[in-house]
């Protein structure tokens, strides 16, 4: 006897109207999901973190109880949307700090820290070729007419690729005998991916990637100029199981795991590629080539290659290069002649966005010594000049891009960027990315708070509230103690903005995870900070970083500070660099194998200077003499 079918209902998210039908006993979560609403999961939707709430507006809905979320809220229609099930029609609040606005670009950068731009010399290039007609004299095959033109470029041998040739006789006819030819260069011979009829050398377009944990960024670059037409972000759509690598990894453990998390890998990329081509008016069918830098695990997850061994020691990456591929093969959307390239890694946590970012910084080539930070949900470091190079990575988590804090999200409008007190209990200022109403807290944002609220004595050392501080603006919440930043007849959502004490935990155990890594990479060496000549802040989040609110929280070293150099993200202008010119292509894959990478997860004086770092600035005051007591 067959199964009696599940009754279905309707579930609406608000305030986009997007409306779905599911089955009974469905998870609002993966309802969410199949309705391609984000909902932040920093637990992967074990029901542990309390991300991704959500409240009731008409409706109910089955749960299962959490200690993620406190009886008051589920008095005001609050839900865990991984712990409640669908048994009936319901109405959903999608709550303003779960999927804030990512349509703001990012600020462009360029490459100018120690590093010129490198010189126009594209890794796809089109060319015009002026084929000779047939006579009865000189009937030579379509294909050898081809080879004879592209030997009058300059390309005496070439590998042709199937597509281009299966459709060349209507091709070639077309428009008499004219014909456009793109090559791709980075390859050991290059490479003719398509064949056109006519002249259509004025339309060659690349995109370049940085392949972030917590945000995907992308360029759409005019490949025969080098200029950037348009320049977009998005949210990685495998935040839905998971805000760091770990919990992904641990996902992939589940059946069809792999296969999920590189669809929404792929799905985040296609959104780009399109929003850009959009926005510049271009048709997407003619971009020739794509440049990924991401981290090690972020690019075997858009390879669907299982990231288990990553988790384990000795953390053996399934693989550190790979050839250039097909886009269609991995189901982006773009033509199959369109190639896909992936800067190398060098070790289990540090990937090609490192690599790049060294490269396009040009650090790879200066005889000073740098320390090249970037900061992101998986910070990673390297130290050295032209003679050699060392490089780690540590986890520091979301909390800098705005995951792990009750109001955190990036630095977009509506952002709080900037904080100052002139007393205790006086009034904050605040400043707010692209002078809207505050939406919540940004990395930089909620680096100035802390080290705010710690000078003027509202923060004690170990990043609790001082009961000795007088401050009408701290008070018990939900979470335990809080700091209002804006109340909510100013806020966007009509809500109280806070920082709470779990936030400025998760904050502080991220900065001490990035300077216990600078630390124990420069004792690994023999080097003091002291040292350096020049220590270079990478990171879209960079941009926007106070040097001495940083060094007061004891996320940066406290060095003389014209020796702090800011790219923004070098990851991306790394990628960028590759694209337009496949001498820097080829130089930065050379890079990764000569960069020595070694492992922190196993290391115990990085867990000593850890430990001692969860303190503000650290437990050793004389490391942060300008901080004083």
């Amino acid at each position: 006897m067959a199964d009696k079918p599940k009754r279905q209902f309707n579930v609406v998210f608000e305030p986009a109207g997007i409306a779905v039908q599911v089955n009974t006993g469905d998870s609002i979560l993966k309802t969410a999901l199949k309705a391609g609403v984000h909902l932040t999961t920093t637990c992967g939707g074990s029901g542990t973190c309390g991300s991704c709430r959500v409240r009731l507006q008409k409706g109910d809905v089955d749960s299962v109880s959490s200690d993620a979320i406190s009886q008051d809220e589920i008095n005001q229609g609050i839900r865990l949307a991984c712990q409640s099930y669908v048994s009936q029609d319901v109405t959903i609040e999608v709550l303003t700090n779960t999927s804030p606005d990512l349509e703001a670009p990012v600020a462009q950068t360029s490459l100018s820290m120690l590093n010129s731009s490198p010189e126009l010399n594209p890794v796809a290039t089109k060319h015009l070729l002026c084929l000779p007609v047939p006579t009865a004299g000189d009937n030579r095959a379509d294909l050898k007419r081809l080879r004879y033109a592209l030997k009058n470029h300059g390309y005496d041998e070439v590998i042709i690729d199937y597509q281009a040739v299966k459709n060349i006789p209507a091709i070639l006819r077309e428009k008499a005998w004219e014909a456009t030819a793109t090559l791709i260069h980075s390859t050991p011979v290059p490479l003719l991916s398509r064949l056109e009829s006519g002249d259509t050398t004025t339309t060659n377009f690349g995109v370049a990637f940085d392949l972030g944990t917590t945000a995907i960024r992308a360029r759409l670059i005019d490949l025969n100029t080098g200029s950037i037409l348009a320049e977009q972000t998005a949210y990685n759509r495998q935040r839905d199981y998971g805000e760091d690598i770990i919990s992904r990894i641990s996902f992939c453990r589940k059946r069809g795991g792999i296969d999920i998390l590189q669809k929404l890998t792929v799905d985040t990329l296609n959104a780009l590629v399109h929003d850009m081509a959009a926005l510049s008016g271009i048709d997407t069918d003619n971009i020739s080539c794509m440049v990924v830098a991401g981290n090690t695990v972020m690019i075997q997850l858009l390879l669907a290659i299982d990231p288990e061994p990553l988790r384990l020691s000795p953390y053996v990456p399934a693989i550190d290069s790979v050839s250039p591929l097909k886009t269609v093969d991995l189901g982006i959307n773009l033509g199959r002649h369109c190639y896909l390239h992936i800067i190398p890694a060098v070790a289990s946590y540090v990937g090609g966005d490192i690599v790049a970012g060294v490269a396009a910084c040009g650090m790879h080539e200066s005889d000073k010594i740098n320390l090249y930070i970037d900061i992101g949900t998986n910070g990673e470091i390297v130290v050295g000049n032209r003679d050699w190079m060392v490089t780690a990575a540590c986890s520091a988590g979301p909390t800098f891009e705005g995951g792990g804090i009750k109001h955190g999200m990036l630095a977009i409008p509506g952002a709080i960027e900037d904080f100052s007190l002139e007393a205790p209990d006086a009034t904050p200022r605040i400043s707010v990315i692209g002078s809207a109403s505050p939406a919540g807290i940004c990395g930089s944002g909620l680096i100035n708070t802390v080290s705010e609220l710690f000078s003027t004595g509202i923060l004690g050392r170990n990043g609790k509230f001082n009961p000795e501080a007088s401050c009408a603006r701290v008070r018990k919440g939900e979470d335990g103690l809080e700091y209002v930043l804006a109340e909510g007849n100013s806020s966007s959502s009509g809500r109280d903005i806070v920082l709470t004490e779990i936030d400025i935990d998760n904050f502080i155990r991220s900065k001490a995870a990035i300077y216990a890594g600078c630390q124990t990479l420069m004792e690994s060496v023999g080097i003091d900070m002291s040292k350096l000549d020049n220590i270079i802040i990478a990171g879209t989040f960079g941009n926007h970083i106070d040097t001495e609110n940083a060094i007061k929280t004891g996320l940066l070293p406290d060095v003389p500070r014209e020796k702090f150099r800011f790219i923004g993200n070098g990851s991306l202008m790394g990628a960028h660099a590759s694209i337009i010119s496949r001498q820097q292509y080829a130089a930065t894959s050379r890079l990764a194998d000569i960069i020595t990478g070694i492992e922190l997860s196993e290391n115990g004086a990085f867990m000593d200077n850890y430990v001692a770092s969860l303190f503000l600035p650290h437990t050793d005051l004389e490391k942060f003499p300008s901080v004083g007591n």
